[in-house]
């Protein structure tokens, strides 16, 4: 009953923070946050454990990207969270997954992720265009998994401010460890069908006459929007207590790296995150 109800609050929580409050946590820095998330398994696999429930939770401050694709940066603060209830209900950062089905190393099952959306006020290319709201994606998972290594597949559906479907591959390894750091290297592939990647890099012909500037009408079809490659470091502090790092280097494809809010010196198609932060395990 603890577990329901801490869940629940969690994603009210989430979604009840106005948008313009939620610009510090967009999708661009998601991607950089899931990495670290995923890696936490691989870097700090030990957890206390408290009849069934494990957590780790902290804050993270990094320098990202205004929206995805832009050129301008600034410094954010989200929050880390990872809490596991009988290694079958999982909320890592804004997703809730639980694991219907385990073989091995292998398991699966459905997820919920809070995608959080984009603030035009954020940028004065997005000028005239209009915010993308937060919504909820459903979806399902598959995950290998061992002490060292990792690899997942996700699909995901959003059920409004046009989110459709978009399937996230990620593969994750462990690479050095002494003493009290370790770190790890995860690749990122993001697919977005065409109702995705237009709400995230098309221009729709309202919003070119709306543009402050001028941005011409552009259509979209489905692709892989970005892939990325996510260096997690970790040095422990004590049994409890780590201090994370991460360096994540992107790049938009297809019709994200064309789009009018990329090119012409407007955005970039590279898209580079550095963070740290703290968290303690209870």
């Amino acid at each position: 009953m603890f577990m329901k109800r801490f869940l629940v609050c969690s994603f009210a929580t989430l979604l009840s923070v106005p948008a313009h409050a939620q610009s510090f946590i967009g999708e661009g820095f998601n991607t950089a946050i899931e990495a670290v998330q995923d890696g936490i398994d691989l870097i700090w696999p030990d957890r206390l454990n408290l009849k069934g429930l494990s957590a780790r939770v902290g804050f993270g401050i990094g320098l990202t990207p205004d929206y995805m694709g832009s050129n301008n940066y600034r410094v954010r603060v989200i929050p880390l969270i990872d809490i596991k209830y009988e290694d079958r209900v999982h909320l890592n950062g804004s997703r809730l997954s639980y694991n219907i089905w385990e073989e091995g190393q292998f398991s699966a099952g459905p997820l919920m992720n809070v995608r959080f959306g984009r603030d035009a006020r954020q940028n004065s290319v997005l000028e005239g265009f209009g915010d993308i709201g937060d919504t909820l994606e459903f979806g399902a998972f598959v995950r290998y998994q061992t002490k060292a290594a990792m690899i997942s597949a996700e699909y995901r559906h959003g059920i409004g401010a046009g989110i459709g479907s978009s399937i996230l591959l990620t593969a994750g390894h462990g690479i050095y460890k002494n003493g009290r750091f370790s770190a790890m290297l995860a690749a990122r592939a993001r697919w977005m069908d065409q109702k995705t990647m237009q709400t995230n890099f098309g221009v729709t012909a309202a919003q070119s006459t709306a543009s402050v500037q001028g941005l011409s009408a552009f259509s979209t079809g489905s692709g892989v929007a970005e892939v990325n490659a996510n260096l997690v470091g970790s040095f422990e502090l004590n049994e409890k207590v780590r201090l994370l790092s991460l360096v994540s280097f992107g790049k938009l494809l297809d019709d994200a790296a064309d789009s009018p809010i990329v090119v012409d010196g407007r955005g970039s198609s590279t898209q580079v995150i550095t963070g740290v932060g703290l968290a303690i395990a209870f």
